[in-house]
């Protein structure tokens, strides 16, 4: 397996961190892959704070939930 990260790091400034408050870093998939499809949900688009004294790293906001299709058959 390959260490090739399947994210990319949007241009722009992201929400605001809730704990520390500054901007984030915003990534997305580069593709969706058979792995975030058998989960039951994934996240389309998250932030990553890059404050190193922040305790968040990943801001995963329900706006950019993604239902898998077997979900939401049930």
């Amino acid at each position: 397996m390959s260490n090739r990260r399947n994210y990319k790091v949007v241009p722009g400034v992201g929400d605001f961190c809730p704990r520390c408050k500054l901007a984030t870093q915003i990534r997305e998939h580069i593709e969706v892959t058979a792995k975030q499809r058998r989960q039951p949900y994934y996240y389309s688009r998250w932030f990553n704070c890059t404050n190193p004294n922040c305790q968040t790293s990943l801001i995963m906001p329900e706006r950019f939930k993604v239902h898998s299709e077997q979900e939401l058959a049930e």
